[in-house]
């Protein structure tokens, strides 16, 4: 069977040889050959795929970084409304207590003495909401 060529073919380079001195004990002895083989140029489509996976990459990070921001400013406005209602909660229950003591029993026969006032119990209903 013949070869179908599939494979393309790079011109043959030697690899470069540089000496690196070893340095034992203080002493200089002889120097060992190296070799660092010539590496591969990048191919277009290499560098394409690499550029498009940077931009999808910068783009999740501002977008999780858009998301942290947002979620910060929902609990800060969370925080805010939470201490609104605690306020409000507050103040309705000192307006329901002072309600509670402008309508008590010994007010109201203490502001009838004040007017010649007689309260009998047969003419006093309770009313409730």
């Amino acid at each position: 069977m013949a070869q179908n060529n599939l494979a393309e073919a790079f011109p043959a380079t030697k690899p470069v040889k540089r000496r690196i001195p070893d340095i034992k004990e203080g002493t200089l002895h002889k120097a060992k050959a190296v070799v660092i083989p010539n590496s591969l140029p990048f191919s277009k489509f290499e560098k394409i795929l690499m550029t498009f996976c940077g931009i999808i990459l910068t783009g999740l990070m501002i977008f999780v970084i858009s998301g942290k921001i947002s979620l910060s400013s929902a609990e800060h406005e969370l925080s805010s409304s939470q201490g609104q209602v605690t306020k409000v909660t507050s103040s309705n229950s000192n307006l329901k207590q002072e309600v509670n003591q402008l309508s008590s029993r010994s007010r109201l026969d203490k502001i009838a003495k004040q007017y010649g006032l007689s309260l009998t119990t047969q003419n006093i209903r309770n009313v409730n909401k």
